[in-house]
C-alpha cells in the first residue's frame, strides 16, 4: 500500500527499511533521509511513526511528528 502519496512509497518500503537498518530512526524525516527523499506535504508522518512504534513495541497511539528535515547516519544503506 502506497503510504506516501507525494514520493510514492510503500509501506512495504518502509518497514524494510526501519528493520534492515542498523540505526534506530527518532522520526519520519530520517527514515525519509535513509530512502532517499524527504517529507514534503507531511500527510504520511503519522503513518510512518505508527510503522515505526510498531518496530520499537510501543503500542502508543501515533502523534503528528513535526515536518522538518533530521539528517541519519545512512551510510550502511545502499540504493541501487
Amino acid at each position: 500500500m502506497i503510504i506516501c502519496s507525494c514520493n510514492v512509497i510503500s509501506d512495504t518500503a518502509i518497514r524494510d527499511i526501519v528493520t534492515t537498518a542498523d540505526i534506530t530512526f527518532g522520526s519520519p524525516a530520517q527514515v525519509y533521509d535513509c530512502l532517499g527523499c524527504a517529507v514534503q506535504c507531511g500527510l504520511c508522518s503519522r503513518s510512518v511513526k505508527r510503522i515505526l512504534d510498531e518496530r520499537q513495541g510501543d503500542t502508543a497511539a501515533a502523534s503528528i511528528w513535526p515536518v522538518q528535515v533530521e539528517p541519519a547516519p545512512c551510510e550502511q544503506m545502499s540504493f541501487a
